[in-house]
């Protein structure tokens, strides 16, 4: 049953020269990778908000889920591989580029994730689709997937889902990228010109105070899964970088020992964004699962 907000949360995001800067650094990382997107916007029913959404490329649907303060176009680089076999829908997040602010104070978290994605696919007329996740992203596919799992054919989690290790404690090795530099400029850009935004700031606040308030409950993301693991039937891929800041590669290892139908790939001399750090690697990887029968 999807819960019903009784506060309303969501304010219409508003063009600016905010909003007109992010749009220009996202054409400008589509562009360079020769990614050819539609930006399309969806209306959603639960939440009630207005969703961006990247769609690009033809075949089987493909969703892509940022992590906690990125956007969508993040995900170019992957993109530009995918789209030759797959159709890729790229979302940015409630309260992310160009989706509408969202304030998660005292909303239920996890019932916000799931129907978030329900949501989207429902306004996709998607009954069913392969989900990539990142991060935030990643922890939101998981709780999809366990809700519903007839409704995602393959799972990705690229790079830890939120909260993977037992506290949110991260080791001083651990890190979002292992090499900074890697970053390509326009990505860069584009984070830059996103956190710009009216509201982007305070919605990124109000979710980590939300999850914050959730781990006191003991809630903490993804580690407090561990006992539904073993009722994911989803094909399951971890593709963990051996630096990732969510903890060390032995958390994907345990994960995927839970789950019936999972595996982990460790990507050596990576970061919590794999797939920036070692692109040509992640690529393989991610094509060689989704592919699989």
């Amino acid at each position: 049953m999807s819960f019903s907000y009784q506060t309303n949360p969501v304010s219409p995001l508003e063009d600016g020269p905010e909003t007109e800067r992010f749009r220009n650094a996202q054409r400008q990382a589509l562009a360079k990778y020769k990614v050819e997107a539609q930006s399309r916007f969806l209306a959603l029913k639960n939440p009630a908000l207005k969703v961006h959404v990247l769609v690009a490329g033809r075949g089987d649907p493909v969703i892509l889920i940022h992590g906690g303060a990125a956007q969508a176009v993040q995900f170019a680089p992957l993109m530009s591989d995918l789209t030759g076999t797959f159709q890729c829908f790229a979302p940015d997040r409630p309260g992310c580029g160009l989706t509408d602010r969202f304030d998660y104070a005292n909303i239920p978290f996890r019932r916000h994730a799931i129907d978030f994605i329900a949501s989207l696919l429902d306004a996709l007329h998607l009954s069913k689709a392969a989900i990539v996740g990142n991060s935030m992203g990643g922890y939101w596919a998981l709780l999809f997937a366990l809700a519903a799992p007839d409704r995602v054919t393959r799972l990705v989690l690229l790079g830890g889902p939120a909260g993977s290790g037992p506290t949110p404690t991260r080791a001083p090795n651990r890190v979002l990228m292992a090499h900074p530099d890697r970053v390509p400029a326009e990505i860069a850009d584009a984070a830059s010109a996103a956190s710009a935004i009216p509201g982007a700031s305070q919605a990124l606040n109000s979710m980590l105070e939300d999850v914050a308030r959730e781990a006191r409950n003991g809630n903490c993301c993804t580690y407090a899964l561990r006992p539904e693991l073993k009722n994911l039937k989803t094909p399951t891929l971890f593709i963990y970088g051996d630096k990732d800041m969510e903890g060390p590669p032995s958390l994907a290892y345990e994960m995927a020992a839970l789950a019936p139908n999972a595996r982990c790939e460790i990507v050596a001399d990576a970061g919590h964004l794999v797939w920036l750090d070692q692109p040509s690697v992640c690529t393989k990887l991610l094509l060689d699962f989704l592919k699989s029968a």
